[in-house]
């Protein structure tokens, strides 16, 4: 992908950095706030409605805010300004209220009547918190945003949504939620991520004369897989090509007791393309499946009396492995000793590029240091609660900075992670990509087999782990988008979805 094909998301440390970064290059953050405010305005001006609200906060957001309201008195608007904080306190909000006109009506604390001018209103416009919130909204200033909960005007939030966290997406339950939001320079990271998403509304990215050079010395880029971009990552089809041409897939998946992630794991690496598919698997599963599945072939495996797979089975898959493009291994394998021996032997000494999920990477974490001493490359495509295991920490510490934990974890082990969530980042050292398709229809058992599946299937058919495992994302929620505009979402199965796979490949490669 070239530079200019990506729509670039920072992190609210990124976006602090390019703004200090600025002066450096002559234009200074009094500046970034007047093109900001100007910005702001403009957006306002193009609703045409008279009756404009802007609640303002005591920084810097809030003197985004103040410029607009000049600008829009000196366009004929007679805007309405509620302080929700009390008086500006940095600076620069100092300075832009100063310039405001004396006959601009401003409320310097939340009254009853500051309350009625919010219910009356046409555009309300917050500029209360911006990208420096965190935590929760605090009882006091409740009430500013149960009004705007009950009022009718079109809402637009400034940078982001107050209430939310434009670090790691989480959003207070009466966060502002805007029918638009103007963000400046570039997206945050958090308002890509829900719950926060969900608060935007439409969002616009703003121009306000940052310098290009000011990224230059970043050193972490976050990226967004854009429709255009996911269709480009397609692996072409040869048209003289064979089934060896497109790859082969050795899985070791499957258990006597989880006999169905074995099989969509398979049927999805399938219906994406790789050319031969061969299952390592317990004689239950493959009784089990093998009259419904019939394009792969079968291994049967030894097992415990369990029905768990041993780790006598190494010597005989590594073989099968010369011969392969990609080795997929833990979708239904179950977590016992033996498969924690099992996957540390497959892991180290596999010649072929390993996909670990599920139960693969459960088994992984007891002898997670194997991964220095990996022959090929490996992608982990964990759930928040198997990065945590990975990470050696709680779910809800992975869900505070998950980008951070993923990050570190490529970084530390020189590892692809695929960390699954309602949006999913594609991580591979100093590079994320953001994929935020799909909907409920995947909030269900199975849709993890089919990630695992579907990238297992692009990583044999020669493409980049990361590039992999971020089109299979996004394949995986079109899909889901796709099929839920024939059923409902609730009524969805991952084996439903499955057949819907032909149509949307088709879509994209049209």
């Amino acid at each position: 992908m070239s530079y200019h094909e990506k729509i670039r998301i920072l992190t609210t440390e990124q976006m602090s950095f390019c703004e200090k970064q600025s002066e450096k290059y002559g234009v200074s953050l009094a500046k970034l706030m007047d093109n900001a405010g100007e910005k702001l305005a403009n957006l306002i001006l193009s609703k045409n409605k008279n009756k404009v609200v802007l609640l303002i906060g005591k920084g810097n957001n809030g003197g985004d805010g103040l410029v607009a309201a000049k600008i829009l008195k000196e366009h004929g608007i007679e805007p309405i300004v509620i302080l929700c904080c009390g008086k500006p306190a940095t600076e620069l909000s100092k300075n832009a209220f100063s310039k405001l006109p004396n006959d601009i009506k401003i409320y310097t604390e939340i009254t009853d009547e500051a309350l009625s001018e919010i219910e009356t209103a046409e555009i309300i416009v917050d500029c209360i918190f911006g990208t420096g919130f965190r935590g929760n909204l605090r009882e006091n200033i409740l009430p500013i945003f149960k009004a705007c909960e009950h009022t009718k005007a079109y809402k637009i939030a400034c940078d982001i949504p107050s209430g939310a966290n434009a670090s790691n997406g989480f959003a207070d339950k009466m966060t502002f939620k805007a029918d638009e939001t103007i963000t400046f320079h570039r997206k945050k990271l958090g308002m890509c991520i829900s719950p926060c998403k969900c608060f935007c509304g439409n969002i616009f990215t703003a121009d306000i004369k940052i310098p290009d050079e000011c990224e230059q010395s970043l050193d972490f880029e976050i990226t967004q897989l854009t429709e255009q971009q996911a269709k480009k990552l397609l692996p072409q089809r040869i048209p003289y090509g064979h089934k060896g041409t497109f790859g082969k897939i050795i899985s070791v998946c499957g258990s006597e007791n989880y006999i169905g992630a074995a099989g969509i794991s398979a049927l999805s690496a399938m219906r994406t393309g790789v050319g031969l598919f061969e299952l390592c698997t317990p004689k239950a599963v493959i009784s089990a499946i093998s009259s419904k599945i019939f394009e792969c072939t079968y291994s049967a495996m030894e097992t415990d009396n369990n029905g768990f797979m041993t780790s006598a089975n190494a010597e005989k898959i590594l073989e099968k492995c010369k011969k392969a493009s990609c080795l997929l291994i833990g979708c239904g394998l179950g977590h016992t000793k033996e498969t924690e021996k099992l996957i540390a032997e497959l892991v180290e000494k596999s010649p072929c590029p390993v996909v670990l999920d599920a139960d693969g990477i459960n088994s992984l974490c007891p002898n997670i240091d194997v991964l220095y001493k990996t022959k090929s490359q490996v992608i982990l495509t964990p759930h928040p609660a198997e990065l945590a295991r990975l990470c050696g920490c709680e779910t809800n510490e992975i869900l505070t900075n998950r980008l951070e934990f993923v990050r570190q974890l490529s970084e530390k082990y020189n590892v692809t992670v695929l960390a699954k969530g309602a949006e999913t980042l594609a991580v591979y050292r100093n590079k994320a990509i953001l994929i935020d398709r799909g909907n409920t229809a995947l909030s269900k058992g199975g849709s993890g087999d089919m990630l695992a599946g579907i990238t297992a299937s692009f990583v044999a058919q020669k493409m980049d782990l990361q590039n992999a495992g971020a089109l299979a994302s996004f394949v995986m929620g079109k899909n889901a988008e796709n099929a839920s505009e024939y059923h409902s979402e609730r009524g969805l199965l991952a084996s439903d979805l499955l057949d819907f796979i032909p149509e949307t490949l088709k879509q994209m490669e049209s």
